[in-house]
């Protein structure tokens, strides 16, 4: 995220209006752990501890944007727990291993069940995305953005929290339910996820195949 401004299940285009406190200082706290070593370790560690613990205070948002922004926030500093030598940091994770998972299941009702279609329906029922105006098809690109990372986010922190507690020999606080995880489908294309604007997209979206794996249980 420090270097490509992107992570697996986060787009580099999902923050291009606007990127929430809570994202920036998690991201500046994987630069920070970046920067450690012996002389200023416990400066560092002071500092994103403190940032973690500002995030856990405040409550929880409700636009769509910030509300995954708080969930990659979260678990960006789980990992950066679990990255770091320091073997307190590193244990300290559990604490707020409740808090990542209620986050994930925040992210729930702002998920389409289903795949978007495309502003333009052609008569073969193919899903057309227009070049001109370029409008609809920008407009269809930021609300596939938004969706795909929402979508991989909780699906890449469900597996985690499964295994964290599979390891734990526990349960997940809330089961999981079979639509729960038909809600976290993500789209198979790297032309779609690597299109750099929308005309890239909806070329790609035209041109190239994409398929939408479903995780249900």
């Amino acid at each position: 995220m420090v270097l490509e401004n992107q992570m697996p299940w986060c787009h580099a285009h999902l923050y291009d209006d606007g990127m929430a406190r809570s994202m920036q200082y998690a991201v500046s706290s994987a630069a920070l752990l970046a920067a450690k070593n012996d002389a200023n370790a416990r400066v560092i560690r002071d500092c994103n501890e403190s940032r973690l613990q500002d995030l856990l205070s405040s409550p929880p948002p409700t636009a769509p944007l910030d509300v995954i922004a708080r969930e990659d926030a979260l678990f960006i500093y789980q990992i950066l727990r679990l990255l770091d030598t320091d073997a307190r940091v590193r244990l300290s994770y559990d604490a707020t291993m409740p808090q990542l998972e209620e986050a994930a299941y925040a992210l729930i009702p702002h998920i389409a069940f289903h795949e978007p279609a495309a502003p333009g329906q052609s008569s073969h029922g193919l899903d057309v995305l227009p070049l001109y105006r370029i409008s609809a098809a920008r407009a269809f690109w930021g609300s596939w953005v938004f969706q795909e990372s929402v979508r991989r986010t909780l699906a890449i922190i469900l597996l985690f929290l499964l295994t964290y507690h599979y390891m734990r020999g526990q349960v997940l606080t809330q089961q999981c339910s079979s639509d729960r995880y038909a809600c976290s489908s993500v789209t198979l294309s790297a032309h779609l996820w690597q299109a750099g604007d929308s005309v890239d997209f909806a070329l790609a979206w035209r041109n190239k195949r994409h398929f939408v794996l479903h995780c249900e249980a």
